[in-house]
């Protein structure tokens, strides 16, 4: 590598630890690492303009529109009370079906948007049957990841790498969607065994106490909901449909936020103002900027050509190696930032390799994906369940976090070992 590699690649390092610190935003120390590589002439004004995954974008702007107005109706609070009812107040059935309900709203839901909505309904059905939060909040999380793994648009490694590689909604969900149900399944059912003393101590009173929520209280717009349902019908549909028609998902989610606006006659100034993380829109954007200064200074080719001279001969170990390293970084790191600049280096494994490129790019989507449950750095949703508790006198440490996240990621990893197996033998 030159002096211009030498100089991205220390640009990006920076950026990074500066993430990590905690003492910087992330979104401030991306865009001071784009804007630097802007101004210091590693990339051009044309590169930065192609560097950045438009259709990435596109997606999470109206995803976030989209499901914000379906937020101001209830509609999230109501199923997750009506799911834990079932349960008769029983902690280890309330923990499966906390579980359940956020692996499903996160597998259409953003990650963090998930946390937001079910959080509270966490702590309130709590405290009105009497049982510690703790295990609740930390299977919440765990499943916010996991669930974003299976889809599209869960999680926004998933965005970034179906948009560059190509990978359809159907794509993800036959493939992706089965592995994650697996994960989920032996993740909530180490909660279970974890948490099993304090999942037991629910009093007598606890079945009258649920039973008194009146959940249906909880729909606050119905006229607003059925139109927000049947909008997000048809742009799922959108999804499933995406080769058949051509169209890709950020114009379908972008069409239905448009739609919705209309129909609905929310104040669109003030849902793309509050709705819309501008932030995180932000964020992306510098760090695909970033991903384009290593890519035009050669960093991601001579990464790719280090990594493949491991790999060479293997296919199978190559995807598995990329699993895990992408597993244990995303630990640390978060794990959009590393997809979005690790996809290039798997495009470019590929390349030199001759590598069908496909099983790669899954085993980067599942290391990066379930690494992230590892560490508040990992994923945001993370970081804003701690917050969350923290707000609720329910102290939930860095360190306690990494303990258990440590062994969900490693369970996480060994069963993806296994689809990465099958996903390379049917390629």
């Amino acid at each position: 590598m030159d002096i211009r590699a030498w100089a991205a690649l220390s640009i990006f390092v920076g950026v990074i630890a500066a993430i990590a610190s905690g003492k910087v935003k992330s979104t401030t120390a991306t865009l001071l690492g784009a804007s630097v590589m802007a101004l210091s002439g590693l990339l051009s004004g044309d590169q930065i303009v192609a560097a950045i995954d438009h259709n990435t974008v596109g997606l999470l702007v109206g995803m976030m529109i989209v499901v914000g107005i379906l937020s101001k109706c209830g509609v999230f609070q109501y199923i997750a009370v009506k799911a834990v009812k079932v349960t008769g107040g029983r902690g280890r059935l309330i923990l499966w079906s906390i579980s359940f309900i956020t692996v499903i709203l996160s597998a259409f839901l953003d990650n963090v948007t998930t946390i937001l909505l079910v959080t509270p309904v966490v702590l309130s059905l709590c405290d009105l049957i009497g049982l510690k939060p703790l295990p609740f909040l930390m299977v919440e999380s765990f499943a916010s990841t996991i669930g974003g793994t299976g889809t599209l648009i869960g999680d926004p490694p998933n965005m970034i790498i179906g948009s560059i590689a190509g990978l359809s909604f159907n794509d993800f969900i036959r493939v992706m969607t089965p592995v994650a149900l697996g994960v989920w399944a032996a993740v909530t059912l180490y909660m279970e065994r974890r948490y099993r003393a304090e999942l037991s101590a629910v009093d007598a009173e606890a079945t009258a106490r649920l039973n008194q929520v009146d959940e249906s209280k909880l729909i606050t717009d119905r006229r607003l909901m059925t139109k927000a349902l049947i909008v997000i019908s048809f742009v799922l549909a959108a999804f499933v449909l995406q080769k058949q028609i051509d169209v890709e998902p950020s114009v379908s989610a972008l069409t239905a936020a448009a739609v919705l606006l209309i129909i609905t006659g929310i104040d669109d100034a003030a849902i793309i103002r509050d709705e819309v993380g501008w932030t995180t829109i932000i964020y992306f954007v510098s760090l695909f900027v970033m991903g384009g200064g290593l890519r035009a200074t050669g960093v991601i080719t001579a990464i790719a050509h280090g990594i493949a001279s491991l790999f060479s001969d293997s296919p199978l170990l190559m995807a598995l190696g990329i699993l895990w390293v992408s597993g244990i970084a995303c630990i640390f790191i978060n794990s959009a930032a590393f997809a979005a600049i690790f996809v290039y280096v798997v495009a470019e494994i590929a390349s030199a390799t001759g590598m069908p490129a496909t099983p790669l790019y899954w085993a980067l989507a599942l290391g990066a994906c379930l690494g992230g449950n590892g560490s508040y750095l990992g994923a945001a949703a993370n970081a804003v369940m701690a917050d969350l508790a923290v707000k609720n006198n329910v102290g939930i440490s860095f360190g306690y976090f990494m303990k258990i996240g440590l062994r969900v990621v490693l369970i996480s990893l060994f069963i993806s070992s296994a689809a990465v197996y099958v996903i390379c033998k049917l390629s």
